[in-house]
């Protein structure tokens, strides 16, 4: 751990940005003409990591502007398409690379979504796998290139998860999903951004300053996996691997209008991970894939867990994924938890999943009443910090970095727990997830047909302001659950159909502070209006199928945009 002082170790984490990238301007190739396009982009970077930049108001349109079509070709296409490409040889895997580096290459600059990026590994698994074409184009996904959080383990990369202080824990090895997706063709081209103390719906940090969102850079891209969610919502990558404690994959999938599942824990390995209060064993992190693409999503949970990874990682339960094989499905409908009720585009998304698919012959649909959710934050506000903050509070000390706006709300109260008061928490635990397992079987009807899943929420709102995501109950009320979940796009913030509500009563304090936050829908304008998918712990296939006709009755939500 090391104790310079923290802006002293910030020039240091901009090296090893500048330097990749660098790197990775060489591997992608740019001619006269995207060079003159790259260098004029506004900056979501600013002077130092202590500056945010100039971003480009709505990032993703100046990104299809700057990309020329030869590369959007590649990148825009559904990766399991570009995947059938590759194995029929129409397309070399480095072709695909250096496409997918230019994208991300522009991408970081208009969001400042790459921590860094790996030109050089990534240059060499591509040209092996060209090389071995007839021995591997077999694999189930040779030839893609995909993004990891930077507190996932790479070898020979500093892992800080969002702590200066961390610069110098060099790992020599890579954590074992990203071997698993190596040894089955895919690789790793760049390490994406998340934020101080990893426990925030926001994306900031020392380390590489501020991520802004895909479509409007007024608004957060989520966090913590906030580098993959704007990468990945710009098509910037084909997939990317997040983790998720409180909501870390949900919010930046749901703010950047893409696909993300939270996993049950034991399904996917991420023991190895990086983090603050390592060791605790209260409330687990899970991984899992984001992508703009769900049969992507699908496809990588398939292949590792077709790997047998609970002989590599002795956490995980030996589940194999088997595709759901049921054609009719009882589906909950939960348009609020009633601690903080949803803004109007969010109240719309549901209203829009419930005419699709609520006449559909093979769906039933019943109204889902949340279970005491009030009891879910007591017990999380307790065992996320088990020590007081003491762990996450020395990674700062000795550096002077200062705490953020976000990372002190969160820690804010928080108390050191002694081991009784933390097995009364866990017991409080235990009990709150046996009683919603009995409520949640009291939806199954008179003839047997249990409640296959239920459709709520992400947050409150879309994507909220900056410093503005402060409520997580959304999200972590499934983590303390353990239930899998699979965030979904349905539509964008229409500004004539989302008006904010007139003559609204709050329900609480926390309610009024969310309603005041939605006063225009101008403000947020192009946002992506993502809901959740809720099922029952190793129930992640059966909501991919669900996802699969809810995908088909929707559309893209982006067809037709600017």
């Amino acid at each position: 751990m090391l104790t310079e002082n923290y802006k002293e170790l910030a020039l240091k984490a901009e090296r090893v940005y500048e330097t990749s990238l660098e790197k990775a301007l060489k591997v992608a190739e740019f001619d006269s003409s995207l060079t003159e396009k790259y260098q004029a982009l506004p900056s979501a970077r600013g002077a130092s990591t202590s500056e945010y930049g100039s971003p480009a108001k709505h990032p993703f349109e100046v990104y299809l502007k700057t990309l020329p079509q030869s590369i959007l070709d590649i990148t825009e296409k559904d990766p399991v398409g570009l995947l059938e490409d590759l194995k029929t040889k129409k397309i070399s895997c480095v072709e695909v690379l250096k496409a997918y580096t230019a994208a991300a290459i522009v991408a970081s600059k208009l969001t400042n979504c790459v921590y860094e990026f790996l030109p050089d590994e990534a240059l060499e698994f591509a040209r092996g796998l060209d090389r071995d074409y007839e021995s591997k184009k077999g694999l189930p996904l040779y030839g893609l290139p995909f993004s990891i959080k930077e507190m996932v383990p790479f070898v020979g990369k500093a892992v800080t998860h969002g702590s200066l202080c961390y610069l110098d824990r060099v790992v020599d090895y890579n954590a074992d999903i990203v071997n698993i997706l190596i040894e089955n063709g895919a690789y790793p081209f760049v390490r994406t951004t998340n934020p101080q103390s990893l426990m925030m719906l926001e994306c900031v940090s020392y380390t590489h300053g501020r991520t802004v969102n895909t479509f409007n850079s007024d608004l957060t891209s989520g966090g913590s996996s906030g580098g993959e969610g704007t990468l990945n919502g710009l098509y910037a990558s084909p997939f990317g691997l997040g983790s998720d404690i409180g909501g870390s994959i949900r919010s930046p999938a749901a703010f950047n209008g893409i696909y993300g599942l939270r996993s049950t824990l034991g399904r996917l390995p991420t023991a190895d991970y990086f983090s603050c209060n390592i060791g605790s064993e209260s409330i687990l992190s899970v991984t899992g894939p984001l992508s703009r693409s769900l049969d992507t999503v699908n496809l990588v949970m398939k292949t590792v867990i077709d790997s047998k990874p609970w002989l590599v990682d002795p956490t995980l339960a030996p589940v194999e994924w088997k595709p759901e094989t049921k054609t009719k499905f009882r589906i909950g409908i939960m348009t609020s938890d009633n601690i903080v009720n949803p803004s109007p585009p969010i109240q719309r998304a549901l209203k829009i999943v419930h005419q699709k698919i609520g006449n559909l012959a093979n769906f039933e649909l019943v109204k889902f009443e949340p279970f005491e959710h009030e009891r879910t934050m007591p017990i999380l506000s307790k065992l996320y910090f088990e020590d007081g903050g003491r762990d996450f509070q020395s990674t700062v000390a000795e550096t002077g970095e200062p705490i953020l706006e976000q990372t002190s709300w969160a820690i804010d109260g928080v108390k050191d727990l002694d081991m009784h008061e933390q097995w009364e928490w866990n017991l409080a635990k235990q009990k709150y997830r046996k009683d919603y397992l009995k409520y949640w079987i009291g939806y199954t009807d008179k003839e047997g047909n249990v409640l296959d899943a239920v459709i709520a929420p992400v947050y409150p709102n879309v994507a909220p302001k900056h410093n503005k995501g402060k409520y997580w109950n959304y999200t972590c009320q499934w983590n303390l659950l353990d239930y899998p979940v699979l965030v979904f796009p349905v539509t964008i913030v229409d500004e004539k159909l989302d008006l904010p509500i007139k003559d609204y009563k709050p329900l609480n304090e926390m309610d009024e502070f969310h309603y005041k936050e939605y006063n225009d829908p101008k403000s947020f304008a192009k946002a992506p209006v993502n809901l959740s998918l809720i099922g029952l712990r190793n129930t992640d296939e059966k909501l991919i199928e669900i996802a699969k006709v809810l995908r088909e009755e929707i559309g893209d939500i982006f067809a037709g945009q600017d």
